[in-house]
């Protein structure tokens, strides 16, 4: 009796976590599977995907946001690591400041973001207008309303919060390590690529995976800058149940499972390659 009621006590704790999932995870969940399934005349039916797979804008858009996630999630990948390699190595006071710097840029989103982006990267932006005075060619015509100027944002979004997820893994990198391979000539860069990226890869897939979920459900910033002229998924997921001339929750539930769909098998896949290399290391 004494162990059911701690058992009772402990699962009290839980309840308005189960509460709070229930209500904003479990519930819109089912609802958006129902709307996705039923079709415009009511009764089941897969129209809604269907028009997912078949119509131009659609199709477009999810590749639009696909090649810019991947994109911004290598690159940002790569940097990512650099910098993370850089932060190991710097003094507690130095750290601290770099980390609180990685907080500060994390949370700096949405509308202050957009319109900082636009003074700097903008068509009259400092920068370009820099360029167009000194004739730097790569930003003079640079365009921040198109998918690939966009990616420096897409980018942006990716530096801290990979250098976070990335920092933890330096840690599995022993010192001996190190000494031992720099004993034995071994260079920097022969090193990281022999040992340490081997060795960090299970963290640096599941940082991969991350990214691309960050970056292909972004959806604030790119609604400002571009609005609907280039078709991306979030924003057209939101025009389907917030636009002003007709809305279409089935069609907008269909879009946002496929969306879903995309996030799971590339967690699905990393994960794959993640035990592959986690055996390695047994």
């Amino acid at each position: 009796m004494d162990e059911l009621k701690k058992k009772g006590k402990k699962l009290c704790f839980f309840l308005p976590f189960l509460c709070i999932a229930t209500l904003f995870l479990f519930v819109p969940f089912i609802n958006m599977v129902k709307n996705s399934v039923t079709g415009t005349a009511g009764g089941f039916s897969l129209e809604h995907f269907a028009d997912v797979f078949s119509k131009t804008i659609y199709i477009s858009a999810i590749g639009n946001s696909i090649k810019i996630s991947i994109a911004s999630t290598v690159v940002g990948l790569i940097v990512d690591f650099l910098l993370a390699m850089a932060v190991v190595n710097l003094g507690k006071k130095k750290k601290s400041w770099y980390l609180s710097l990685l907080d500060l840029t994390s949370t700096f989103a949405g509308l202050p973001l957009t319109f900082s982006f636009i003074t700097i990267l903008g068509t009259s932006g400092v920068f370009v207008l820099i360029s167009k005075n000194l004739g730097f060619s790569p930003l003079m015509n640079y365009n921040l309303y198109s998918l690939e100027g966009m990616f420096l944002v897409y980018l942006y979004f990716q530096i801290p919060m990979g250098t976070l997820l990335l920092l933890p893994a330096f840690a599995e990198i022993r010192k001996e390590w190190r000494e031992a391979a720099t004993l034995m000539n071994c260079g920097a860069l022969r090193f990281w690529l022999r040992i340490g990226v081997p060795v960090m890869m299970p963290s640096i897939l599941g940082t991969f995976g991350m990214l691309f979920a960050n970056a292909l459900t972004a959806y604030t910033t790119p609604y400002l800058l571009i609005n609907n002229s280039i078709a991306l998924l979030p924003i057209k997921i939101a025009d389907m149940f917030v636009g002003d001339v007709r809305q279409r929750p089935g069609l907008g539930s269909a879009l946002s499972i496929v969306m879903l769909a995309m996030i799971l098998g590339v967690l699905g896949i990393t994960n794959l390659v993640k035990r592959h290399f986690e055996k390695g290391k047994k």
